[in-house]
């Protein structure tokens, strides 16, 4: 049997990416990173100065992820093993990127999480006003802690990310020697330091940590990919491109990451769950409780997720089978973001309080119009261009299998996100949970996956090359993180 040749939307996905990848390197206009600077527009900067030089891990990292992505039909045996392998090697090349900048991986990653205008989680976990969980909660609608610390990043979202840093805290001053430990490993001396030693390996464990379950994303990923109709092989090159997209590889260590392994496994237990596995939507709302206190805007990602998982759904009776999973999950989301009320919490008076703060200072500021044209363009470059492309062209051939039904869910859906206006810049960060779900839509095929073997290992493998060139070239000159 002759071998499939590569359609036309590939050559044109090669075309397009290369002139991207020119147009980063060269940095043809200041438009392509965004209309104006901050504030109260928004524009990626350029790279004050070069990198560290440190570009072996990376291509070490991601020539291993486009092996993965192009490997045959008939192997691995256990397709598991080639997603475990994608995992380990997706937060290699995470951390590796972050190793570009001059300080080294280590310290930049603490750099960051420390930062008080990047993030500010750990600015405010560190502070006496969170020292004690409960009353952080308690006063959290409030928003005095960030107040106290002037904590934009924090003032806008759930406690999750304030709590998280603030476990890690307390885990490593109940245990110093793990956090010297750690600290040890990565090069940074224990003591010394304007900060206390917990708060030090905290910030680097943190976005450890993160960067971990992002790249983690691959696990639901595959598993929604079976359960739309790809076999194991198929399945698995899929989620070996997933680390290699430009947003969650670069925008290290921001939450965003992290949410796309609930968001994903909302859309994959979702579907399980209408498959006659019924408790695992427990599971799912369990995912999307977490996702929920992690970020407000996650709501809208977690209904995009469940509308994935219907869509990807088949039979007559879809409707019928789906109408119990959502229950409950709905009540394990519900307990999950009501059960911190027990510290006195207030999650409606913090959610309003949080969009009220965002409103006024990202959203009202900026122009509607403007970011109507914008945000599809961050959204383009940080999903990877021949992801974009792929995707587009499927989207016009559509058919009437399930990723078919999926690409239009999702166009619906992101087509109603970008007309809302609710997001005004930094959509290549903001859209990394949705990510996942694009990734998979865009590559699967028109029809029944069983009569289609798209994707093949040769066009993962180009995919795996072209989002790798464009991912290394925004590093390369753009400071993003």
């Amino acid at each position: 049997m002759r071998p499939r040749r590569i359609g036309t939307e590939w050559r044109v996905a090669l075309i397009v990416s290369a002139l991207a990848v020119a147009a980063v390197l060269l940095d043809v206009s200041p438009l392509l990173r965004g209309p104006a600077p901050y504030p109260p527009e928004w524009r990626w900067d350029l790279r004050a100065g070069g990198t560290s030089g440190r570009w072996l891990p990376v291509a070490l990292s991601a020539i291993a992820l486009v092996g993965l992505a192009g490997l045959p039909a008939g192997g691995p045996r256990r397709p598991a093993v080639a997603v475990a392998a994608a995992v380990a090697m997706g937060w290699m090349f995470l951390l590796s990127l972050a190793g570009l900048e001059p300080a080294g991986v280590a310290a930049t990653l603490m750099d960051r999480a420390r930062s008080r205008t990047a993030s500010s989680y750990l600015t405010v976990a560190a502070s006496a006003a969170a020292r004690d969980p409960a009353v952080f909660l308690d006063h959290h609608a409030e928003r005095r802690a960030e107040k106290a610390t002037a904590a934009k990043h924090a003032s806008t979202h759930p406690p999750g990310p304030v709590l998280f840093y603030r476990a890690l805290i307390g885990l490593f001053e109940a245990t110093p020697f793990a956090g010297s430990a750690l600290l040890s490993a990565a090069g940074v001396e224990p003591e010394g330091g304007r900060r206390p030693a917990a708060v030090r390996a905290a910030a680097l464990a943190g976005p450890l940590l993160i960067t971990f379950l992002c790249a983690a994303a691959a696990w639901p990923l595959a598993a929604l990919a079976r359960g739309g109709g790809l076999d194991g092989p198929r399945a698995a090159r899929v989620a070996a491109l997933w680390p290699l997209l430009p947003g969650p590889a670069l925008m290290t260590p921001h939450f965003d990451q992290m949410l796309a392994l609930p968001v994903a496994a909302v859309a994959a237990l979702m579907m399980a769950a209408c498959d006659g596995r019924g408790r695992v939507a427990l599971l799912a709302g369990l995912c999307a409780g977490v996702a929920l206190q992690i970020s407000y805007g996650a709501m809208a990602f977690v209904a995009l997720a469940v509308a994935v998982a219907f869509s990807l759904t088949g039979g007559s009776e879809r409707l019928r089978r789906f109408a119990s999973p959502v229950a409950w999950a709905a009540v394990a989301a519900a307990v999950v973001i009501l059960l911190p009320m027990a510290w006195g919490h207030e999650p409606v008076a913090a959610a309003r309080t949080g969009l009220a703060i965002h409103r006024d200072a990202y959203t009202q500021p900026r122009s509607y119009a403007t970011w109507l044209l914008f945000n599809p363009l961050d959204l383009a470059l940080f999903v990877g261009i021949p992801v974009v492309v792929i995707g587009l062209v499927r989207l016009l051939r559509i058919g009437h299998g399930p990723f078919d039904r999926m690409r239009t869910t999702l166009a619906a859906g992101v087509g109603l996100l970008l007309l809302s206006g609710t997001v005004r810049g930094e959509l290549g960060r903001i859209a990394i949970p949705l990510m996942p779900v694009l990734l998979l839509a865009a590559l699967g095929p028109n029809g029944e996956p069983s009569g289609d073997p798209r994707p093949t290992a040769a066009e993962t493998a180009i995919a795996a090359i072209l989002l790798a060139a464009l991912t290394i070239a925004i590093a390369a000159r753009w400071s993003v993180a």
